[in-house]
């Protein structure tokens, strides 16, 4: 991966919280605390770089998923470019990376059976990616904040998953025809700007070829996209909450819940070369991306004859996004950028079911 590996990977602390912020303070990146969690502990975002085009990279949203913040940091330690501008949110749960080291440290086994799914979850016992439509907690409102104070171009949201019905571990996916070992989500969901998909989805397939000429690991592609771009999906999780919110971005997992240290060396490295080859691919599309649309629509909803809850619970919605609106005698008026009209349009058909008049 470049210069030495920052965490040794035979020891105890492997998966201490506070292992990753003690390296994460060594590795010449900009370090601040974006929020706190229910538990208080820090959220700690990572920068690097000054150039215009901007990278976030997500990991640890589901506190069982660990190969995704020690990519993060060896990623992090070996960027030196300053063109493009990478930031890093790196314990996004940080309550459940914590519960996560505890139960670790109590069994190591590789089994399905110790895919530790409490630690999953945040200290309130909610699932943060499937929080971004209520931002309910703590963590999912701090990174929110974050994420639309600096605006990024692209997104990568770094997850693992798990099969427990298949029995993986100690069976490993490449037993089965079906099994894959990572997979991939662009944005190809209804009401997602054009910009966004056509970004993200060429995005998705460069890093799909890189990494199956590496790795030779079968890579399925939008595994969990959903439903199909013809249903409207509530934006629960954050790939479709970014992509509907005019942000390109890609969901890339490996599969490790449950895994403990099996292949572990080798799912750090897959993230790790996804956020060094989409880096390198962003900077060869700079132009794609500096061609952003940035016009304005002017979207009106008419209200008349609406339920008074229905029409409070719009309101409230966009208020909690952050979104600006006037009201006017039996409308709505919102003005937004055109690559988010399809996340207002979500909220009010979510509410009202039915489309924007």
């Amino acid at each position: 991966m470049g210069k030495k590996v920052l965490i040794n990977l035979n020891s105890d602390n492997i998966f201490s919280c506070e292992n990753y912020l003690d390296i994460a303070s060594n590795i010449g990146a900009e370090i601040f605390t974006i929020g706190f969690s229910v538990e208080k502990r820090p959220i700690i975002a990572l920068k690097k770089g000054t150039g215009k085009i901007k990278v976030l990279f997500v990991s640890r949203i589901h506190g069982n998923e660990p190969a995704t913040t020690q990519a993060m940091l060896e990623f992090f330690n070996n960027y030196n470019s300053k063109d493009i501008t990478i930031f890093g949110i790196l314990l996004a749960n940080p309550d459940g990376a914590s519960l996560f080291e505890q139960l670790w440290l109590q069994n190591r086994e590789p089994h399905w059976k110790n895919s530790f799914n409490n630690a999953r979850l945040n200290a309130a016992g909610v699932d943060l990616n499937r929080d971004w439509f209520d931002l309910s907690q703590e963590e999912t409102r701090a990174i929110r904040r974050f994420i639309f104070s600096i605006r990024p171009d692209f997104v990568i949201d770094h997850h693992e998953f798990y099969w427990s019905d298949k029995g993986y571990p100690p069976k490993q996916p490449i037993e089965d025809e079906d099994g894959f070992m990572a997979t991939m989500t662009d944005a190809p969901f209804y009401g997602v700007h054009q910009f966004v998909k056509e970004i993200s989805k060429k995005a998705m397939y460069t890093l799909i070829e890189k990494l199956e000429n590496d790795f030779q690991w079968k890579i399925k592609v939008r595994h969990f996209a959903g439903k199909s771009d013809n249903n409207i999906e509530i934006p629960t999780v954050l790939g479709i909450y970014l992509a509907l919110r005019g942000i390109p971005k890609l969901l890339v997992e490996t599969w490790g819940v449950g895994c403990s240290t099996l292949l572990l060396e080798q799912r750090i490295k897959f993230h790790y070369l996804s956020m060094k080859y989409i880096t390198n691919w962003i900077r060869s599309e700079e132009s794609s991306f500096l061609n952003k649309p940035e016009s304005l629509q002017l979207l009106r909803y008419n209200l008349k004859d609406a339920d008074s809850r229905k029409i409070d619970l719009f309101l409230r919605k966009l208020g909690l996004h952050q979104i600006k609106f006037k009201k006017e005698k039996d409308s709505v008026i919102v003005n937004i950028p055109t690559t988010e009209v399809g996340f207002i349009d979500t909220i009010h058909n979510s509410i009202f079911e039915r489309k924007r008049m």
